[in-house]
């Protein structure tokens, strides 16, 4: 409606519908286009660019800056209080992550397995966010299980895509090589989304 589709909103008229959106936003992106195309006149930059493509070509469209990193500026764990055993415990946590995180980007082992899709795993976005203020507000919450019920074998880290949380369970990452292991299978065969 807001693009100037006057008909009945149906399924039967879905093709004029997106032909009435996309013809407005055509409409709109076009000048926009010519206007940037003339401002990049001013400086002779078309010339530029078609010369030196290679260069230039980072400037306007998305490539690797796009990819997410293992940036720890990221983190917003919530520790125990200083001098605990639990925040010793936590701490040791978010240096494996970190180590884990690295080791990922450097050799990319296990096969298939990036910091992009450990991410999506976490956040539930894959990418970078791009907006100014997606990037203010982007952090990844670590919070930390100290449970002490041991009924069961195994416990696995958590993630709450919504909120961007995970929860990692203390009592089963005491050592980097369980943490690798653990945190490798809930990535690679669990559920991409288990808590809301």
């Amino acid at each position: 409606v807001t693009c100037g589709y006057t008909g009945i909103v149906s399924l039967e008229n879905k093709d004029s519908m997106i032909r009435t959106v996309v013809l407005h936003s055509t409409m709109r992106v076009i000048p926009m286009l010519d206007q940037l195309r003339k401002g990049l006149q001013l400086y002779d930059l078309p010339k530029i660019m078609k010369t030196h493509q290679d260069l230039c070509l980072p400037l306007f469209v998305p490539g690797e800056d796009d990819e997410v990193c293992s940036a720890p500026h990221l983190y917003r764990p919530v520790f125990s209080e200083i001098g605990s055993a639990d925040h010793k415990k936590e701490v040791n946590i978010i240096n494996f992550l970190q180590d884990y995180l690295q080791e990922i980007e450097d050799s990319g082992i296990p096969e298939g397995l990036t910091v992009g899709r450990i991410m999506q795993w976490m956040t539930g976005q894959r990418h970078k966010p791009v907006l100014p203020s997606e990037k203010k507000d982007f952090v990844i919450n670590m919070q930390f299980n100290h449970g002490r019920d041991t009924r069961h074998m195994v416990c696995f880290p958590t993630v709450s895509a919504c909120s961007r949380t995970v929860t990692f369970p203390s009592a089963h990452l005491k050592t980097y090589t369980e943490f690798k292991n653990i945190l490798t299978l809930v990535i690679c065969h669990g559920q991409t989304f288990d808590r809301v």
